[in-house]
């Protein structure tokens, strides 16, 4: 690896190993997009109301291991500190409804969020280094 002119060193994340640096900027920006989207629609009125049940349990559990599996492919060697973190995330979230009018706290939910953080652990651990694999997919025939 080439050094730049000031003379530090650039290491590049071991989860994304070659891929191009354009690509792991594009992954953490979706990365805090889905950070971004999941606290507005946490804290806007439920579009599923109140006549929805525990159907929105499925909605925490995907919507948190779909952030989880995304920030994995990043961060590989600290795992167990980033589950934490959205765990927390999910928890902070939950405290915050409590301050708009239209939310309120759920245990149930937090629970929900931490068993997708679950999920999007699992899946990481099966379908690792996802963003080498779409840079090594071959091109679309024109």
């Amino acid at each position: 690896m080439a050094e730049p002119a000031d003379g530090r060193r650039r290491h590049r994340h071991a989860a994304l190993g070659a891929a191009p640096a354009v690509i792991e900027r594009l992954w953490r920006a979706g990365g805090w997009l889905g950070v971004a989207i999941t606290l507005v629609v946490s804290l806007m009125p439920p579009p599923l109301g109140d006549s929805a049940g525990h159907a929105d349990k499925i909605v925490h559990l995907t919507g948190y291991a779909a952030l989880m599996f995304w920030w994995a492919q990043l961060v590989v060697r600290q795992r167990r500190k980033l589950a934490l973190a959205v765990v927390l995330f999910g928890i902070a979230i939950e405290g915050l409804q409590g301050f708009t009018p239209s939310r309120m706290p759920d245990l149930l939910d937090a629970l929900a969020n931490s068993g997708g953080v679950l999920l999007g652990w699992l899946l990481a651990r099966f379908l690792p280094n996802l963003p080498n694999r779409l840079v090594a997919l071959p091109a679309w025939p024109r």
